[in-house]
């Protein structure tokens, strides 16, 4: 697959997952993982499974972070694979109520599905 093509649809379940999240429903944001996906936070214990990761964004949502976006910088594909990496953003709240930014960077592994659409297999950032 050209890299136009697979940037297009790491693009695609990119807006996804932001409009999922920034939209409060952790549900739709572990739809976007498979079954067996792991999730490797910097803070926290590894999350392993769709029923976990939706608990995980779950618990970040009512903590009040929000405004979550992603910008690419990269894309490549492989057979059954595809990964991206770049910068996120979000904005939460600090101790004291006050709105705070934090930002890194993210790494996600993407694999295709029978159906030919991509789902979330690994994702980590900073």
């Amino acid at each position: 697959m050209p890299e136009s093509d697979s940037r297009g649809f790491v693009k695609e379940a990119s807006d996804r997952w932001n409009a999922a999240f920034n939209g409060g429903d952790a549900a739709a944001v572990a739809a976007l993982y498979t079954e067996d996906a792991t999730v490797l936070p910097h803070t926290h214990a590894v999350v392993k499974g769709t029923a976990a990761i939706a608990d995980f964004w779950a618990g970040l949502i009512s903590a009040g972070v929000k405004d979550h976006g992603i910008e690419l910088l990269g894309v490549e594909e492989g057979g059954n694979l595809a990964f991206s990496h770049g910068k996120w953003r979000a904005t939460g709240l600090a101790e004291d109520g006050k709105a705070v930014r934090f930002e890194g960077t993210i790494v996600t592994i993407f694999r295709k599905q029978g159906d030919g659409s991509w789902k979330i297999c690994l994702h980590t950032w900073n």
